[in-house]
């Protein structure tokens, strides 16, 4: 048995059921969250986390397959974006990393 939402047109369907967003990503497409602030780079404070989160797991996946230039690269980033965030710089003196 088909479900009602299928039986009727897709225009219907809003009218029914209300307006249509313009645009449901607005705020993502601008990295605009509440609270998140401007950083200097131009770069929301939410973005700059997640970008920093998405380096730690580039950093494990290269620690664990052993690539040397990839950790070198990764362990770089994160500290630019820990700097840029203003929280603590971890340090990666133990793989030789300034």
């Amino acid at each position: 048995m088909k479900s009602q939402r299928s039986r009727i047109s897709n225009d219907k369907f809003w009218r029914i059921y209300g307006q249509r967003a313009r645009d449901p990503y607005k705020y993502y497409k601008k990295g605009w969250k509440d609270g998140d602030r401007l950083l200097s780079s131009g770069f929301y404070e939410g973005q700059t986390y997640g970008a920093l989160e998405k380096c730690w797991v580039g950093f494990v996946i290269a620690k664990e397959k052993m690539e040397w230039d990839k950790i070198d690269l990764y362990a770089k980033r994160i500290q630019n974006l820990e700097r840029e965030l203003g929280i603590e710089v971890t340090d990666f003196s133990e793989w030789g990393i300034d």
